[in-house]
């Protein structure tokens, strides 16, 4: 004798009741199965087709920034197919150097904008394109700041004792306290800020005429609120 259950409301809703978790799964699998295959699959523009300009701020946006970025992008360097800010952590010290770390360490971003204390930390430890060669030529207009800040010392290695070994010291940061362009147009707080370039950044073409054209886009006036 064969029994067959009978295709209907009743039994459908039966077979729903007991078996949706079934279709859930399966759903959740199928659109994370898309998900992988369109991040593998999806374009991204190769690095000499790009700028990413990573900056640590708690006040600036990720659509300030781009604002910001989108005009000079368009006026120094029309042939790039995408320039993008991206929002460090920056009240967090152990989750920033993390995400620094990572960052670097994988040849992510061209530009960085950070607070004195990681600049210096990987400044030291040679992460950074030194800068004076492109200041000195006029490459990087800069002649009227003061860049004292900006020079830190190589740590070659350490000795038995942990002491560093230093090598040479080289402007790797442009201090951006006197910019005040950044405040007024990209609301960040660039008091105590550097900004850098980073050293494996495979696009020098690129990335140098637009940090300059940056820099400049960043000059000012100095707000009210700061005389205050």
């Amino acid at each position: 004798m064969r029994i067959s259950t009978p295709v209907n409301k009743e039994s459908l809703r039966n077979h729903w009741h007991y078996n949706n978790w079934k279709y859930l799964i399966m759903a959740a699998a199928m659109i994370f199965g898309w998900s992988l295959i369109y991040t593998v699959t999806a374009y991204r523009s190769p690095e000499d087709k790009r700028i990413d300009v990573y900056v640590m701020t708690q006040t600036a946006t990720q659509e300030t920034m781009n604002e910001f970025l989108r005009p000079i992008w368009q006026e120094t360097v029309p042939e790039m197919e995408v320039v993008n800010a991206v929002q460090l952590i920056a009240n967090d010290e152990y989750y920033s150097y993390t995400q620094l770390s990572t960052y670097i360490m994988a040849q992510e971003g061209d530009i960085y904008i950070l607070n004195e204390q990681f600049f210096r930390l990987f400044a030291g430890g040679g992460a950074f394109l030194p800068l004076e060669d492109f200041v000195a030529d006029g490459t990087i207009n800069v002649s009227d700041v003061d860049l004292s800040k900006g020079y830190v010392t190589d740590i070659l290695d350490y000795d038995e004792r942990e002491q560093p070994i230093y090598g040479d010291k080289h402007l790797y940061g442009i201090p951006l306290d006197s910019f005040y362009g950044f405040m007024n147009e990209m609301q960040l707080d660039n008091r105590n800020l550097y900004a850098v370039i980073l050293g494996m950044n495979r696009n020098d073409e690129n990335v140098i005429p637009f940090f300059d054209a940056m820099l400049q886009e960043g000059r000012g006036e100095k707000p009210e609120w700061l005389n205050n």
